[in-house]
């Protein structure tokens, strides 16, 4: 099971029922709790978030029976979830050390700290919400919320 005791994606909060899901292809190899966008039906990680795409999170292949440490292999089904304001879910970070409410960008599908000063500030996809600062390796799974 998962090393950092993360064993879902969706972790909870305010949400429909049934959480907006999206299916598609996976475009390359990538775990679940990965961001991404859907372009012709096809699921790949964003190099970046933009606010004029959706960004969707990929759920573990629940499908399967397989884990968050599984990897989707390239041309997978895979089923996102599309996040909406309220939802936790945990999701994969760059390394590095995190705080409560601190506003996240992303990078390659993956979650990092944001920059909302200076001239290009980075789009905030969503806030941290581990309990209290919390250290990452790459990959690891980052619980956040979205407001």
């Amino acid at each position: 099971m998962a090393k950092d005791g993360k064993h879902v994606i969706h972790a909870g909060g305010v949400f429909p029922n049934p959480l907006l899901n999206r299916e598609g292809m996976a475009s390359t190899a990538f775990k679940p709790g990965a961001v991404g966008i859907f372009l012709a039906g096809i699921f790949q990680p964003a190099t970046g978030v933009t606010e004029s795409a959706i960004s969707y999170v990929a759920n573990f292949d629940y499908l399967r029976c397989k884990t968050v440490d599984d990897e989707y292999a390239a041309q997978d089904l895979v089923v996102a979830i599309q996040p909406l304001p309220g939802m936790f879910l945990n999701v994969r970070a760059v390394a590095g050390t995190y705080a409560k409410g601190e506003p996240l960008t992303v990078l390659n599908g993956q979650v990092k700290a944001a920059t909302t000063t200076g001239d290009t500030p980075d789009v905030v996809f969503a806030y941290c919400e581990e309990d209290k600062s919390t250290t990452v390796a790459a990959g690891d799974l980052l619980r956040v919320v979205f407001k």
